[in-house]
Formats: C-alpha cells, sequence, structure tokens
C-alpha cells in the first residue's frame, strides 16, 4: 500500500478492524506502518503528531489525541488495545474467555448442535434413570400410605412403624448409583462435542460415542478416585461426631458442642475446595488422554491460584441449573405423591406414578447435565488459554486445511502444566507459524493478558 495509504488508515487513533489482522498483530499499534528496509515509517497525519523531521511520534491512545512530539530518536511503545480481534470458527472466540463467553459457549453448542448432545443426553439419562424412577416412585408411594394412615388413625399401630419399606430405600439409591454410571458416561460424550464444538466442528452421535468408548476406563477410574474421596470425607464427618460426643461426655456437654459447630464446618469448606480442585478432571481425561490419577493431579495444577474464579462458575452454573431442574421435575414428582393419595389401591397407581417421575427425571437430566459439562470443558479450555497459550494452538488449527481431531488438546511432549520446548518449526518458535529463532514457549501474562490491554506487548509473530 502507498503511503497516503497508510496515512488515511491510522489517522485519529482509529482501530484496525478484523480484515486488517496482518497490520494489526499482537502488539502492533496503530502508528506502526509498514516500510521497506532502510526507509523510515511515514509518519500518520493527524493532530497532536510530531513535526516533520521530528522523528516518529507515539501511536495516539484509541478515541484519544496524539501524546505530540518525542525529543528522542527511536519507535515508541505500541500501545494497547484491549482485546484484539481472534478468530471464532465456533461456539467461542479462541481467546481466553470472561463469565458471558463461556456461559454462551455452554449454550451455543447445545443450540448448534442439538441432534448429538441433546440426544445423546435424552438416550443416556433415559435409560439409566429407569432403576432411580421405579425406587423414587416406591419410596414417594410408600410415604403416601403412611400420610394417609396417620390422618386417619394418628394412634394406631400404623403411626409408630416406619412408613418406607426397605426395598423401596435399597431400590432408589441403588438407583441413583446406575444414575451415577449414566451420568460419567454423558460426561465423556459431551466433553468431546464440546471440546471440537469450539473449533467449529460439529460431532455426530456415532464421532462421540467413538470417542468416549476409548475413554471410558479412564472416566471410570476418576469416578471411584472421586467416590474415595467422597467416602474419607464421609469418614471424617463420623469421627468429627463421635468426638464431639465423647468430648461431651468425657470433659463437659459444652465442649461438644463446640467442637461439633466448630468442626462441621471446616470439613464443608474442605469437601468445596477439594471439589473445586478436581471438577476439572472429567474433561481432561477425555480431552487430554490421561490416566484417573494423572487427570486429577492436571485439574489440581490447573486449577492453582484460579480457585475462586472456578469456584464462582461452577457455583452460578449448578445454580442456573437447580432451577431448571426443580422446575421440570417437581412438578411431575408432586403429580406422582398425588396420584398414590388418591388412588392408594388402585391397580394402575404405581404405573401412572413411576411414568411421571421418569419424564420428570428425563427432562431435567437432558436438560441440565449438558449444560454442566459445557461450562466445565470451557472452563478447563479457558485455563489452559490463560497458562499455555492454547488459544494461539487452536488459531493454528482452526486455520489449517487438515481434519481437527480430539488430538489438537493433547500437550506437547511434556509435563503437563510445563512450558513446551522450542524447537526449529515447533510451537513456541520465534515467529508463531514461520521459521526463526526459537525461543522459550510464552507463558500467559507474557504479553500483556493479564495487564488490561490482552495482547499489548509484541506478541509472537508481531513484525519487530
Amino acid at each position: 500500500m502507498s503511503h497516503d495509504d497508510g496515512r488515511d488508515r491510522w489517522a485519529h487513533g482509529q482501530q484496525p478492524g478484523p480484515d486488517h489482522t496482518s497490520e494489526a498483530a499482537y502488539g502492533s499499534g496503530p502508528g506502526n506502518a509498514w516500510a521497506a528496509p532502510g526507509e523510515e515509517p511515514p509518519a500518520p497525519a493527524g493532530d497532536g503528531w510530531s513535526v516533520p523531521g521530528g522523528g516518529s511520534g507515539g501511536a495516539p491512545g484509541h478515541g484519544h489525541a496524539g501524546y505530540g512530539g518525542r525529543s528522542g530518536p527511536g519507535p515508541a511503545p505500541p500501545p494497547g488495545y484491549g482485546r484484539p480481534w481472534a478468530p471464532r470458527p465456533g461456539v467461542v472466540t479462541l481467546r481466553p474467555m470472561n463469565i458471558g463467553d463461556i456461559f454462551n459457549g455452554a449454550f451455543g453448542y447445545i443450540r448448534d448442535n442439538p441432534k448429538a448432545a441433546l440426544g445423546l443426553a435424552l438416550i443416556v439419562t433415559a435409560l439409566s434413570s429407569i432403576p432411580s424412577a421405579v425406587g423414587s416412585v416406591g419410596y414417594l408411594l410408600d410415604t403416601a400410605a403412611g400420610m394417609q394412615d396417620l390422618a386417619d388413625d394418628p394412634y394406631g399401630p400404623g403411626a409408630q412403624e416406619m412408613p418406607v419399606q426397605w426395598w423401596s430405600i435399597a431400590t432408589m439409591y441403588g438407583g441413583f448409583l446406575v444414575d451415577y454410571i449414566g451420568q460419567i458416561v454423558l460426561v465423556g460424550l459431551l466433553s468431546s462435542i464440546v471440546g471440537l464444538a469450539v473449533l467449529g466442528r460439529r460431532l455426530t452421535m456415532r464421532e462421540a460415542l467413538g470417542v468416549a468408548r476409548r475413554r471410558l476406563p479412564a472416566l471410570f477410574g476418576v469416578a471411584l478416585l472421586l467416590l474415595l474421596l467422597s467416602l474419607l470425607w464421609t469418614g471424617l464427618v463420623v469421627g468429627l461426631v463421635f468426638g464431639a460426643i465423647a468430648l461431651g461426655v468425657l470433659v463437659h456437654p459444652g465442649v461438644g458442642v463446640v467442637a461439633a459447630l466448630a468442626g462441621f464446618p471446616l470439613l464443608v469448606v474442605l469437601a468445596v475446595w477439594v471439589y473445586v480442585r478436581t471438577a476439572l478432571a472429567m474433561p481432561v481425561a477425555v480431552l487430554e488422554r490421561t490416566g484417573p490419577g494423572g487427570s486429577l493431579a492436571r485439574s489440581w495444577r490447573l486449577t492453582r491460584r484460579s480457585w475462586w474464579r472456578v469456584f464462582g462458575l461452577l457455583l452460578l452454573s449448578q445454580f442456573i441449573v437447580a432451577i431448571v431442574v426443580n422446575l421440570l421435575a417437581t412438578p411431575f414428582q408432586f403429580a406422582a405423591v398425588g396420584v398414590g393419595a388418591a388412588a392408594p389401591d388402585a391397580q394402575w397407581t404405581p404405573t401412572v406414578a413411576t411414568a411421571l417421575v421418569y419424564v420428570g427425571l428425563v427432562l431435567a437430566g437432558a436438560l441440565g447435565t449438558p449444560f454442566i459439562v459445557g461450562v466445565t470443558t470451557l472452563i478447563y479450555i479457558d485455563l489452559r488459554m490463560r497458562r499455555e497459550g492454547l488459544d494461539l494452538k487452536l488459531q493454528t488449527a482452526a486455520q489449517s486445511d487438515e481434519h481437527i481431531g480430539i488430538d489438537v488438546y493433547v500437550p506437547d511432549d511434556t509435563a503437563a502444566g510445563a512450558p513446551a520446548p522450542a524447537g526449529p518449526g515447533s510451537y513456541g518458535t520465534g515467529s508463531y507459524g514461520t521459521g526463526g529463532a526459537a525461543q522459550a514457549h510464552p507463558q500467559y501474562g507474557q504479553y500483556g493478558y493479564d495487564a488490561g490491554g490482552y495482547g499489548r506487548g509484541g506478541g509472537p509473530g508481531a513484525p519487530s
């Protein structure tokens, strides 16, 4: 382009748009016009620039007046624009995400690929919810019958008995276990769909099943480790109860009460803290192809120094899903109780009540689980963008003509979480995507990601 075109383009602090990415790369300011080797860059026109012969002035901030002339020679440091343009081949823009990006992406992958996301969720939830629906109906019918007996004769023999039969309790909790197994399978299916939806690829049901089938052993291993952690926490709660009772008997009742009141909140805080630190283990097991122990360790490292942010996102997403689930499932449960109370001796009562509870469980699980998995997987991707520059790797993969697979999320041949070694033609070379002197893989924050302007400093591949 001519010098006049360059002056017109960058005049008055105008910010380059997405069509000018080659001239608005990471760290390129509006005053950094291109010039032939050995020539001085042309001075842009506009108020506040230095007079001819006074050296090139610093680039004015976007929407502000110029800085004026400078006394010393040499190029001025380019100012930051904030977030530069980044490609968006899929449900999110390929750069570190904020809360709106994550939640929009979690809804977006369901909206863009409902056949795979909602279809798989409906199938898996429908199959895994059958035992829990039967157990829940037995529990609800027993409760309704007990309440009816209590209303008819408050002092009768039925009022002194346990209204719920043991088989109902066993069936209900066994159903919850089957439902938990189904949720593990569904997490594996949906994590792969979310991971490739970020790059604009829509997996079919068959492709998602193919990816998840190879990762099911690792997913069940992660679930087993998380279950062991839950049992360990339950043991701590039981120990606290018996310890408080022992202190109350041996020392003083007030001491036991104080021990219980002080210890239980600490155990709750411990449970929440461990839950957040291990919340990303399932997506890690699917996308990075690591084992159960490695997935937990990787999640632990990724959430370091980001606990509060991850906690807030997970809490808000769980709150949204809880509202939706209650709105969908509660009416069906009340209807089942009403049927049992209205016709407790009718032969059709268990069938109708089971169908009502089953429909509520399937609808709640099929709509709530995909959103939770989407949020969790996008949190994992966002943390890798912030820590490891995964956004640059995904941008390169999205712009290439090669077939994009789930392998794009597998870290380089280094320990997970460590910078990748530099080498000729490898990720982390001097000029990203071109040749050049090798340098260390850029850490998130090295180019100003955490300092107000996203990409404020000279990024990989920026012209010097």
